[in-house]
């Protein structure tokens, strides 16, 4: 019986032995079948997945170019270097690296010791270089396709602004188009071998990349860079802190030139808040639409005869010497006797006095509506990111606010809200849109802003300025075209000393006739403290000057 039961348990044994086997040979065969068979895709794709390389193919950015198709920015083929520190075995790379992309090998070795596994050493290396760096098959260093953006021209450098070292627009144009510009960026994916190489035989797939577009400025290169080279004179013959021209097409608004240079010399005058989009005070050049908006009511007509002193009070006592901060007395540029003038001759003068005669016989919201019409208080939609709406003073409270807005004072305006609506005056009060992109095309904006025959009558004052034997804009008359406009002068405002009793914000805004249409420009100088004309610092002697040269040379035949 003994006997009996040790069979009985061996053959028990044998039996579960016997199960285990034959199961476990199952879950083998079927495990075997199932990666033979159903997960065959998976593991190729694990496989291939250790063997795939991705390469970006960088989309190429559109070209810049002005209204002649010269080059003003362009990207070239270069390379990033980057390194990968945990496959470096050899230092022998820092010196050839130190010598070929002009770097401190202390510096190198600094990066390497900070960064334990992946940094950019250097972006946008030429591609000759890199292509030195290329040949000497150095492991850990690797370079990466990319594109260098290079703006050929420094005078359109404050329009086309600048990218990133990602090559994304972060100013100016270049982020305005930034969509348009860039394209979009398409892959190469490959298999390769523990070397890096392409396998021959592997798997190969591309997505080609989208260049960006290009982009035609209505921009004239040689008219911004004359302008440019203007003004880094002017700086010097007055003092300035900065000077700014734009000149546009009054019949398509087409932008030709919007130049700037700043000088060094600003302790106290913030030069990042001022150019063509941001604001100034614009001083005289605002008279012909502060006046323009009572001829347009009614109050008052070009031949309208005024006392006209050197000097009125707004508010009694206002204009003795020692009232303090002589708010409410307005003054003219120069001392004289009383003398009768008409609106004509006021505006010839650019009186002071006159002009606040005239303007406080009207109400001020009418002043205000009459400007905000013309685009002052709204932004002009220049393809530029920072561009400034301008504002207005709260006049409500405010008992001098229409004698100084008559003026230019007790308001902010942008130098493209300028050329805006002096061309609005020289195309018989059509509106416009003001673009630095060529069209080809004329103004499709057809709404009036004021009646063709007050434009008319606006303009005529305006060629007054220039051909009246008493105009500030006298200096500016040519035989060979119509040219008017208006000169502008204000105390510029100095950061922690308010407005400044030696350095003023000069002007003048103009337009001259042609066989095709007016064109409007704009020259400002900001702070500028003389003039290298006359013993008096004025639009018509700092500012003028450049207005003409550019004249001569934007319509050399016409």
């Amino acid at each position: 019986m003994k006997l009996s039961s040790n069979k009985i348990k061996l053959n028990f044994l044998f039996v579960i032995v016997l199960i285990l086997v034959t199961f476990g040979s199952y879950l083998f065969i079927q495990k075997v079948y199932a990666l033979q068979f159903i997960e065959t895709d998976f593991f190729e794709n694990q496989a291939l997945s250790y063997r795939q390389r991705v390469e970006i193919l960088e989309a190429k950015r559109g070209t810049i170019y002005d209204k002649n198709f010269n080059v003003l920015a362009s990207s070239v083929q270069s390379y990033n270097v980057a390194v990968k520190s945990n496959d470096i075995d050899d230092l022998g790379f820092v010196s050839v690296l130190s010598s070929l992309l002009n770097l401190d090998e202390a510096e190198i070795l600094k990066k390497l010791t900070e960064n334990s596994k992946f940094f950019y050493l250097q972006r946008n290396v030429d591609y000759e270089t890199g292509n030195k760096i290329k040949s000497w098959k150095f492991k850990g260093i690797h370079l990466e396709h990319s594109n260098k953006r290079n703006v050929y021209d420094s005078s359109t450098s404050n329009i086309i602004g600048f990218v990133d070292p990602d090559g994304n627009g972060i100013e100016g144009l270049e982020l305005y188009f930034d969509t348009l510009l860039k394209g979009e960026d398409g892959e190469l994916r490959y298999e390769s071998a523990p070397n890096g190489a392409i396998i021959p035989q592997g798997e190969i797939k591309t997505i080609q990349p989208k260049h960006g577009e290009d982009l035609i400025l209505s921009i004239d290169s040689e008219l911004q860079y004359l302008s440019k080279d203007l003004c880094q004179d002017a700086l010097k013959d007055t003092q300035a802190f900065m000077c700014s021209v734009v000149f546009a097409n009054a019949v398509t608004g087409e932008i030709l030139i919007s130049a700037e240079e700043s000088s060094t010399n600003n302790n106290y005058f913030n030069i990042d808040l001022i150019s063509a989009r941001a604001n100034y005070e614009p001083g005289s050049s605002l008279k012909i639409f502060t006046i323009g908006s009572l001829i347009e009511n009614g109050v008052v007509n070009e031949n309208d005869i005024y006392l006209v002193e050197d000097k009125i009070e707004i508010i009694d006592g206002s204009c003795q010497e020692d009232f303090e901060g002589y708010k409410g007395c307005f003054r003219d540029f120069l001392k004289h006797e009383p003398i009768n003038l008409s609106v004509k001759e006021i505006i010839e003068r650019s009186s002071n006095v006159g002009t606040v005669k005239i303007v406080n016989d009207g109400n001020i919201n009418e002043v205000e509506m009459f400007l905000k019409r013309f685009g002052f208080g709204s932004k002009t939609g220049v393809e530029l990111s920072g561009e400034s709406k301008g504002a207005f003073t709260e006049y409500k409270t405010c008992t001098t606010c229409l004698s100084s807005l008559s003026i230019g004072y007790s308001i902010n305006t942008t130098q493209y809200q300028m050329v805006k609506a002096y061309s609005i005056i020289a195309n018989e009060g059509l509106d416009l849109n003001l673009s630095l992109i060529r069209t080809n095309q004329e103004n499709n904006n057809n709404k009036k802003v004021i009646d063709r025959n007050l434009a008319k009558r606006l303009k005529m004052l305006l060629i007054n300025v220039v051909e009246g034997p008493n105009g500030t804009g006298k200096s500016l008359k040519m035989d060979d075209y119509v040219i008017g406009g208006k000169t502008g002068t204000s105390r510029t405002y100095l950061e922690g000393i308010g407005y400044s009793n030696d350095r003023f914000t000069t002007s003048f805004t103009g337009f001259i006739e042609t066989s095709n249409g007016p064109i409007v420009g704009s020259v400002i100088l900001w702070g500028a403290k003389g003039s290298p004309i006359s013993e008096y610092v004025t639009g018509g002697s700092t500012a003028a000057p450049i207005f003409k040269t550019i004249v001569r040379n934007l319509l050399p035949s016409d």
